[in-house]
């Protein structure tokens, strides 16, 4: 079956549907591009003819003609054949994605809703790399990696199907906004990677720069200690001089005084300087005993040198110099083990980590610049970000810590910035969801409810003829199964959206739990069992989802007013959702107490057998689950317990 490539812009549903065609065809109805139906193909020409000319029944030469057999070409292994088929697919993904774009700017004018389903088709495409995993599925095809290829093959079925929905959709607002929803949360996502990857990055320049300042401070300190070293050697050497010229008690004479008075003087001014040090050593944290023993043995030395008696002021000289002398060393070997842990501070591979950053920040204002006018005020802050990591980037490859930390500061406050505001876009478009959402739901249990009455009816009607033995029956319940699926599938795809729109606390698990409830009926089914316990079981499910639907209804379409807002009928409504979401929790609570009971029934002695101890374990992942869902609700929801206070 041919497929005419006339692009008509007269005519949406048409445009759309030459876009889809592909995919309905090779895809979902089992054939090969260009409407084959792939059923294998061949390298050798059909019928066995032989390419040669007829009536070529010698050779010029006297060569021997070739034989039948020696004309046969290499056969063809089943991994070519399935590789083969699997190229042709992705050949028709490529022309797919060109048909989207070409349509797209021809329809953009004149229907400018399909010109968006269009390229919102294209762009699901392509962040989904569905093109890229095809040609990763021919190479395992190739390899005949069977196993591989078959879990590939799944994905890209799936991948396919959620395109063609899309394509095809009657809602494409809600469809939209949907994906502008995805957008955001994975902009949010990439969003905390980079901040938090940017303060570590400034917490490492910023450890790095207090290295560099203590560093600094110890070289200062040394040069200090040389010159007190240097002034206090002079010291010892004058008072020793001054001492040996007062012998035997004698009085010194007016030049030796004035010498003393002047001794005295500098004595006074290098304790100075060395109480300094110690005073400094002291506000740091760092208590210094050579310094402290060098300022009090000068000042001893100082009060002798006043009495005009230089001998005893000689010892205390020497005993200041040597506490200086040992500080000294003490800071050259602080200097040494400074300088080996700045060795150690690798700037380059602190410059590499601000640059892959950066180039994450780069994808993600790209990716808020798609989201338009939502993300307009995001936009600057993500560009400032980008701003301050090139300058921290460009600091830290000339081994300036302490600029280069105050630009990734900066960084952050503007990450973190963009981060409220496109968290307030995000809240904003679920405000304008919930509504959809809640019928969609409320829609969807409803269905949910029917088809489950409707199998268990059924149930009901087999099941005794099937535990008697009937072929017929245990056949019929087998089926039911598959019914049974039909509406485990409507659950995923409610689970999926109330995820997706965080539409409630508890509900999420609560249809989780109703799924799961389905499964083992399932299960139970799929063995052609239809006893009275798997009707039972039909029937608590129905009675679950009576319960759940019971508790949409009393949930609110609308966001939660912020309590400076809320009057009287917010508070109302507020309450109502609590009671919604309480009416969730014991429906979880109440699941978990059966699947308890049921365990501990199970139970034969002390001895456990593993598939008991997984029971058991998966009863308390419940109820971990119930309980941190009650813990969310109180502490999102407690305040309506005082009445919003």
């Amino acid at each position: 079956m041919k497929r005419s490539r006339c692009v008509s812009v007269q005519g949406s549903s048409a445009a759309i549907l030459w876009v889809a065609i592909p995919i309905g065809s090779f895809t979902l109805l089992g054939l090969a591009p260009g409407g084959t139906r792939a059923q294998g193909y061949s390298a050798a020409p059909a019928g066995g003819e032989s390419s040669s000319p007829a009536g070529a029944d010698s050779q010029p030469g006297g060569k021997k003609e070739k034989t039948a057999d020696d004309q046969k070409p290499d056969p063809v292994t089943p991994g070519e054949v399935l590789s083969f088929r699997q190229a042709k697919v992705a050949a028709e993904m490529t022309e797919l994605e060109e048909r989207m774009y070409r349509l797209s700017e021809a329809l953009k004018a004149l229907e400018p809703e399909n010109s968006s389903r269009l390229m919102l088709g294209l762009k699901f495409a392509r962040e989904e790399l569905i093109l890229h995993q095809m040609k990763e599925t021919q190479k395992l095809l190739d390899r005949l990696t069977l196993a591989e290829a078959a879990t590939e093959e799944k994905q890209l079925l799936a991948k396919l199907q959620r395109l063609h929905d899309l394509l095809l959709a009657t809602d494409l607002d809600f469809q939209m906004q949907l994906e502008r929803l995805r957008q955001l949360r994975e902009a949010l996502r990439r969003l905390d990677k980079a901040i938090k990857e940017e303060d570590r990055e400034r917490q490492a320049s910023a450890g790095t720069a207090e290295k560099q300042k203590e560093l600094d401070g110890l070289r200062k300190k040394q040069a200090t200690l040389e010159e007190l070293i240097k002034r206090q050697t002079e010291h010892v050497a004058q008072g020793a001089k001054l001492a040996d010229a007062v012998k035997d008690g004698a009085e010194p004479g007016d030049d030796s005084q004035k010498s003393l008075d002047e001794l005295a003087k500098e004595q006074a001014k290098t304790r100075d300087g060395a109480k300094s040090l110690a005073e400094a050593a002291a506000q740091a944290g760092k208590q210094s005993a050579n310094l402290q023993t060098a300022e009090a043995q000068m000042g001893e030395a100082g009060q002798s040198l006043s009495k005009h008696e230089p001998t005893p002021a000689v010892p205390h000289q020497k005993e200041a110099l040597s506490a200086l002398e040992k500080e000294r060393d003490e800071t050259a070997e602080a200097i040494r083990r400074a300088e080996a842990e700045l060795a150690e501070a690798n700037f380059a591979a602190m410059k590499r980590d601000q640059s892959q950053n950066r180039q994450l920040n780069e994808g993600i204002t790209q990716l808020v610049r798609d989201l338009g006018e939502a993300g307009a005020g995001a936009l600057g802050e993500l560009l400032r970000a980008d701003g301050s990591m090139s300058s921290a980037e460009g600091r830290l490859g000339n081994q300036q810590a302490e600029p280069a930390s105050e630009d990734q500061q900066q960084a952050l406050d503007s990450l973190k910035y963009a981060k409220e505001q496109l968290e307030a876009e995000a809240e904003k478009l679920l405000n304008q969801l919930r509504a959809e959402v809640k019928r969609r739901v409320m829609e969807g249990l409803t269905l949910m409810l029917e088809k489950q009455t409707a199998v268990r009816e059924a149930t009901e009607t087999v099941g005794p003829k099937a535990a008697k033995g009937s072929r017929q029956a245990i056949n019929a319940v087998v089926g039911l199964a598959k019914s049974e699926g039909r509406i485990m599938e409507i659950a995923n795809e409610l689970i999926t959206l109330v995820e997706e729109t965080e539409f409630g606390i508890a509900l999420p698990a609560a249809l989780i739990m109703v799924r799961d409830e389905m499964a083992d009926v399932q299960a139970a089914l799929a063995e052609g069992d239809g006893s009275e316990q798997v009707v039972n079981d039909q029937r608590q499910i129905e009675a679950d989802l009576r319960d759940l639907l019971d508790a949409m209804k009393q949930l609110p379409s609308s966001a939660s007013p912020g309590k400076a807002q809320r009057g009287q009928a917010d508070r109302r409504r507020e309450l109502n959702r609590l009671i919604a979401e309480l009416k969730m929790i014991r429906l979880l609570q109440l699941r978990t107490n059966r699947q308890t009971a049921d365990v501990d029934q199970s139970r034969s002695g002390d001895d456990m057998s593993a598939a008991l101890r997984e029971a058991i374990e998966r009863v308390a992942d419940q109820q971990d689950y119930v309980r941190a869902a009650t813990e969310r609700l109180a502490e999102e929801r407690g305040d309506e317990l005082q009445g919003g206070n």
